[in-house]
């Protein structure tokens, strides 16, 4: 499995590949990698020393100034590209590059070299102020009239859509609400080209995309930015402060049920709801017992919830999910997973190991009478056609209102604990809300891996 953990403030991905390594091994081998590390951003660095600025395309974001630098070949080492990131509010200046395969963590350069292309890239967007276009689309058309440079009839300017509803990236599926793109204007000829694009997700920078992204702005948009840039630059600071607001979850297909399973649970025993639930806020911690130094501290985490296909039944869709950014699955009660997919998924390939193929109920699944015991069994089958079970006993804990844990939730709620009976002693804590029928995990632990989530907020 991976496990995606921070440490120093960036962001790694770990393989588990087994449950026998020692602690000491792991802490050699990940010392060795630092060490490896260290010596290519100390010669990256050094590189990127010897280059000119482009700081006619720095971009400010929030309190940080940014900058690509398109950094040439030197001996064995082929040309490649560095984002430096400087601190407007500090004198910090961090830098990452694309590697051979994929691209580098962060990495904080020495303050002796840092503090002068600090302040170059926080003085060339000193004036770096966001408005917005006036229209009537879900899509904000935004510009940066204090990055904006003329010469003749000639403009270029930041600027860029905040989508309505999350997107998805077309190469990584990894989501974005933002695109901005340095614009080069032409107002006599009326003509716009987009120089330099970058894609965030709320406040954080996706990596570069291996191919070359297209602009997100349309005919329209396009002609929109052109009449205002090209009309008296000092308009554009007059225009109006984007504002945050909520984003509208991915558009995402629903994973499909096979025909005789979905008989089968539409069958099985059900509450008796009486109100319903679109979108739960979580934030979330997760560390594994095998890598202390694997740490994910309050995370968010979004589950957008719909009808499925049957009664009982919940489409879930999970944005922020651990080791998967967007997630879909239709879930019985929200407990047993019938089916899933993610947008890390490829075209060519099944979202899961093996297919949910029978459920065995013991006990009341009906009232989950507080205080009893309940159990249930899920039969697959793997993509080899091997047949196998799950079995995981639960516990049903006393009711309390579930205005509890949230305000805005009604009726009564109960813990309900399941553990399986496999070697990884896996444990799941829910947290049932009879009003809605709705089993929502509120833990997951095994000896790989252990997740808490802590539900903020109802809608």
């Amino acid at each position: 499995m991976s496990l995606l953990f921070r440490l120093a403030g960036a962001v790694f991905a770990v393989t588990l590949t087994g449950c026998a390594l020692q602690s000491n091994g792991m802490a050699d081998y990940y010392k060795q990698v630092a060490a490896e590390r260290q010596v290519q951003n100390q010669a990256m660095a050094s590189r990127i020393q010897t280059q000119p600025l482009p700081l006619d395309t720095t971009i400010k974001l929030g309190q940080t100034a940014m900058v690509t630098v398109n950094v040439p070949a030197e001996g064995s080492e082929p040309a490649t590209q560095a984002r430096l990131f400087a601190g407007c509010d500090s004198a910090q200046l961090a830098m990452e590059y694309r590697r051979a395969k994929d691209w580098s963590s962060a990495y904080v350069l020495p303050a002796d070299p840092a503090r002068n292309m600090n302040q170059q890239l926080c003085q060339a967007v000193r004036d770096s102020s966001w408005r917005q276009l006036p229209g009537d689309s879900e899509d904000v058309l935004l510009l940066d009239p204090g990055t904006l440079a003329t010469t003749n009839a000639r403009r270029a300017i930041w600027a860029g859509i905040d989508y309505g509803r999350i997107r998805l990236d077309e190469n990584e599926g990894k989501p974005y609400d933002r695109q901005l793109e340095r614009v080069e204007i032409d107002c006599t000829a009326h003509q716009a080209s987009t120089r330099l694009v970058y894609r965030l997700n709320g406040q954080t920078l996706l990596p570069p995309s291996v191919q070359a992204i297209d602009s997100a702005l349309d005919k329209e948009q396009r002609a929109r930015l052109m009449g205002a840039v090209c009309a008296e630059p000092v308009n554009l600071a007059q225009l109006a402060t984007p504002v945050s607001r909520k984003k509208s979850p991915p558009n995402m297909l629903t994973p499909e049920v096979p025909a005789p399973l979905l008989a089968e649970v539409s069958a099985l025993p059900q509450g008796q709801p009486t109100h319903t639930l679109s979108h739960l806020q979580f934030t979330y911690n997760a560390s594994s017992p095998m890598v202390p130094l694997a740490l994910i501290n309050d995370s968010p985490l979004d589950l957008y919830l719909q009808p499925g296909p049957a009664r009982g039944l919940w489409r879930q869709q999970a944005t922020g999910a651990l080791g998967s950014s967007q997630r879909v699955s239709i879930r019985w009660r929200g407990l047993i997973e019938l089916a899933a997919t993610s947008s890390t998924q490829r075209s060519d390939k099944t979202s899961q190991p093996s297919t949910l193929t029978h459920i065995e109920l013991e006990g009341d699944w009906q009232t989950l009478k507080p205080g009893s015991d309940i159990a249930y069994s899920n039969s697959y089958t793997t993509t080899t056609g091997k047949a196998f079970e799950q079995d995981f006993e639960c516990s049903v804990g006393e009711s309390f209102p579930a205005a509890q844990k949230v305000a805005s939730l009604r009726g009564m709620a109960r813990n309900v604990t399941c553990a399986a009976d496999n070697g990884l002693k896996t444990k799941n804590v829910y947290l049932y809300l009879e009003a809605y029928d709705l089993f929502v995990e509120t833990a997951d632990s095994s000896m790989l891996l252990v997740q808490v989530n802590t539900l903020k907020a109802a809608e």
